[in-house]
């Protein structure tokens, strides 16, 4: 996390930079807008079964198709700019899932992050140089086949820096 520190002797101040968080009802208080199914015969829908800030998460509801999950946008970003989408994530234990940036056409222009289920929340993150100015999705998928039980997001943030900072609402 970006921060700033004034301090003197055996004392220290940490200020967390401020940041702007794109997404708008992150922690899906509200609803769903902005997030769509991915692959297969997925669906989603807002949950109070788990959750990691506010009332609700969104509960993906996956088949066997391997890259079966959800994505929101589109949100525009700026050319030159560095941006950092991270999410907190609930999956199955030992399961495989990625994380990326991807374009209107839904292919990755960000690295893919992997990473297996821990059946705990996690926060997980990736960063994107923006290479145009133009329109991009965040896609949290499965990658596997292998029928599971359904994952959850929440609190997902977009911002304009290169790291994650401190969770932020809007």
């Amino acid at each position: 996390m970006p921060i700033t520190t004034y301090g003197q002797n055996d004392w220290e101040i940490i200020i967390p930079l401020a940041t702007t968080n794109m997404v708008s009802d992150p922690s899906l208080e509200i609803d769903t807008t902005g997030w769509l199914a991915s692959g297969g015969a997925t669906t989603i829908a807002r949950s109070s079964l788990f959750q990691y800030f506010g009332v609700y998460s969104l509960q993906v509801n996956v088949d066997s198709n391997t890259t079966a999950g959800t994505r929101y946008g589109d949100i525009s970003l700026t050319s030159g700019i560095t941006y950092t989408a991270s999410v907190f994530f609930k999956g199955a234990l030992a399961i495989p899932y990625r994380l990326f940036i991807a374009n209107t056409s839904n292919a990755a222009v960000s690295s893919i992050v992997t990473f297996t289920g821990t059946g705990q929340w996690q926060r997980l993150e990736v960063a994107y140089t923006e290479t145009s100015s133009t329109t991009r999705r965040v896609f949290v998928t499965k990658n596997t086949s292998a029928d599971v039980t359904a994952f959850y997001v929440d609190g997902l943030q977009v911002e304009a820096q290169s790291e994650a900072s401190t969770y932020c609402d809007g």
